[in-house]
């Protein structure tokens, strides 16, 4: 005689032995996009994915200090000089030099090298080309005395010259330039050292200045 609950389990098990074969035969890439597509369907049901909130940037004055975890800056001067050697920034021909000068303040508790890590990622500047709107500097100088690259002690302001290699046809004297202020992020590390550095720059805030001239070299005048 036949078990009954066997006969019910060997019935189920049919079913459930055909569905297991055919996901095994599915691509592994497959879940991916079923899953995603079930996230988005139950996303949309919700009203959709929320949009993420940009950071705001606040509008600065010239010569105003935008004071963050790592710096103070204060964006003072433009000024566009047809080549820049005493401030290490080199034009050829076809290129002019754009250089801010501008109030640095290391506002952490350590010394900070200038030309790597901060005010090299702290400015950018906008509107110029998008070559340049997205590089560093192409040199960063202190103006008392022409040290490249210089270190900023905490809590010491310090004036440096901080220039672009820029086309000559993209900016003129009397042009407005907007200048980026970006605030990084301190991390630590979490390995065998507990190396600190300061990552991930974000814009806080923007100074809008007009060009100013400047000689064929020299200090920014």
């Amino acid at each position: 005689m036949s078990d009954p609950a066997h006969a019910t389990q060997a019935a189920a098990a049919g079913p459930l032995s055909r569905l297991v074969a055919w996901v095994k035969r599915i691509p592994t890439g497959w879940f991916a996009s079923i899953l995603t597509g079930l996230f988005l369907a139950v996303t949309a049901a919700f009203g959709g994915l929320a949009p993420v909130a940009e950071a705001a940037v606040a509008p600065l004055e010239v010569g105003e200090a935008q004071d963050g975890a790592q710096l103070s800056v204060a964006v003072e001067r433009a000024v566009l000089f047809d080549s820049f050697p005493e401030a290490g920034a080199y034009a050829e021909e076809g290129e002019r030099v754009l250089a801010l000068l501008v109030t640095v303040e290391n506002r952490w508790s350590k010394p900070l090298l200038s030309s790597h890590g901060a005010v090299e990622q702290a400015l950018r500047l906008d509107g110029v080309t998008a070559d340049v709107d997205d590089a560093e500097p192409s040199a960063i100088a202190r103006l008392d005395d022409a040290t490249f690259g210089p270190w900023l002690q905490p809590g010491v302001p310090a004036d440096l010259v901080v220039s672009w290699v820029v086309p000559e046809t993209s900016i003129q004297v009397g042009d407005p330039v907007s200048v980026v202020v970006r605030e990084a992020t301190l991390e630590i590390g979490q390995g065998l050292t507990s190396d600190e550095r300061w990552v991930s720059p974000q814009a806080t805030a923007s100074v809008d200045l007009v060009v100013a001239a400047g000689g064929d070299r020299g200090g920014a005048e």
